[in-house]
């Protein structure tokens, strides 16, 4: 499944993400982002390796994809270099992916239609994000509860501790959130296939042909009408923050 983040831009104007700082500051700013990218495209790709390896399918743990071990799904391209060259050098913009999971519907459980398997399979990598933001909220709340942080250390430019939980945080819900656009490559179009059954193949094969050129316009052109999409998900966000550390 194609995994493809950009969030510091977005993440960086709902507030919940600090700005990178200048020389040491933000060399160490742009360490965080790709080390939280890499752990969360980590789980994520795992989430669909291990829902496929469920409903019977052994492609792939036979390609070494069912671990949790980050670097089984790490892209040296869009894991690495480019996320790490963004991160340095752009003004708030992270963009990769991580390494697709092969799966084969023709082996699973007769259970299930292939296409609500593979629907299956496409929505247990952004719910792993929603799991992995949520267990991060509550970390959070442990630390403030335990009195480790307080508000003074959200609002800190850049804090040992606070600023990655913010960073990972973030990353997750926006994650969950543009995975599940309804366009291929991203999770949310096989998701969509399953909603609109067999009737409407029409309109998944012009999705799965235009889906990365739609995506590339929504981003770049015009990136407005993502903000829309992803405003009330990221309001939730940080509503759920600030609950936590009220």
């Amino acid at each position: 499944m194609a995994n493809i983040l950009f969030c510091t831009y977005l993440a960086m104007s709902t507030g919940l993400v600090v700005a990178g700082a200048p020389g040491v500051a933000e060399l160490r700013y742009a360490g965080i982002l790709v080390i939280c990218m890499i752990l969360a495209i980590g789980v994520h790709e795992f989430a669909h390796a291990y829902t496929a390896h469920r409903l019977g399918d052994p492609t792939p743990e036979s390609q070494g994809r069912l671990t949790l071990n980050p670097i089984a799904h790490m892209d040296p391209i869009g894991t690495l270099a480019l996320p790490i060259a963004l991160g340095l050098f752009s003004k708030g913009m992270l963009f990769g992916w991580g390494r697709p999971v092969e799966t084969q519907s023709r082996y699973f459980t007769r259970r299930i239609t292939m296409r609500g398997g593979m629907a299956l399979v496409a929505f247990a990598g952004p719910l792993s994000n929603l799991v992995q933001a949520a267990l991060t909220l509550g970390v959070l709340w442990i630390l403030f509860a335990t009195g480790v942080l307080d508000r003074a250390d959200l609002a800190a430019e850049m804090h040992p501790l606070a600023t990655p939980l913010l960073v990972f945080y973030s990353l997750n819900v926006l994650l969950f959130a543009f995975n599940l656009l309804p366009v291929h490559p991203l999770d949310g179009g096989k998701v969509l296939a399953w909603i609109l059954g067999p009737k409407y193949q029409h309109i998944d094969d012009f999705l799965a042909r235009y889906g990365f050129v739609i995506l590339l316009v929504l981003m770049f052109a015009v990136p407005v009408v993502l903000h829309k999409v992803f405003g009330p998900v990221m309001a939730g966000a940080e509503w759920a923050l600030h609950a936590v550390v009220s």
